[in-house]
């Protein structure tokens, strides 16, 4: 009788602990921010020297930008790499519709007088993401690119930009 009561009483503390396992999948946090490292790329001419760029910036669906009081907020657009120190004009930003993504308009002048003679990184953009999106730097897509000659002041020829990464937080 006693080893019956044993074997019952440790039966049950075992079925407890297999029933407190929690078994239960735990979700990691849905990401809310992306970071893009948006490049220059190309061949500079011999000689030529870059004093600014300017270009559009294609989102993919659920990606804005921070707006702030019906502008894009100042948290968004930081100049970095080759262009860290320059300036810019505000960021021009177009809602997606049903027809069209969202774009952002960027307008970026280098910090260097004379102009920088190397292509690269040239700005980092926090975007926020909605709906559990999580972009690749493939899903966003660089156009109208103007790379402006710090002597000429005219439009290089041959260059370009691309998202070159991509980080969610």
């Amino acid at each position: 009788m006693k080893n019956s009561v044993i074997y019952c009483a440790a039966t049950f503390i075992l079925l407890t602990l297999a029933a407190c396992g929690g078994g239960g999948v735990i979700n990691p946090p849905a990401k809310t921010a992306v970071t893009l490292k948006v490049n220059l790329t190309g061949t500079l001419p011999a000689g030529t020297s870059i004093s600014g760029a300017a270009f559009t910036l294609t989102l993919p669906a659920n990606v804005t930008p921070l707006i702030i009081n019906n502008s894009v907020a100042g948290s968004v657009v930081s100049l970095s790499g080759t262009f860290a120190g320059g300036t810019q004009t505000p960021p021009v930003y177009t809602a997606a519709t049903a027809n069209s993504p969202g774009t952002l308009q960027l307008s970026l002048v280098n910090g260097v007088p004379a102009g920088i003679t190397q292509v690269g990184e040239v700005a980092t953009i926090v975007l926020q993401l909605a709906n559990g999106v999580t972009p690749t730097a493939g899903d966003f897509s660089v156009s109208a690119v103007s790379v402006i000659d710090a002597q000429l002041y005219n439009t290089i020829s041959n260059m370009g930009a691309n998202v070159a990464a991509v980080t969610l937080q």
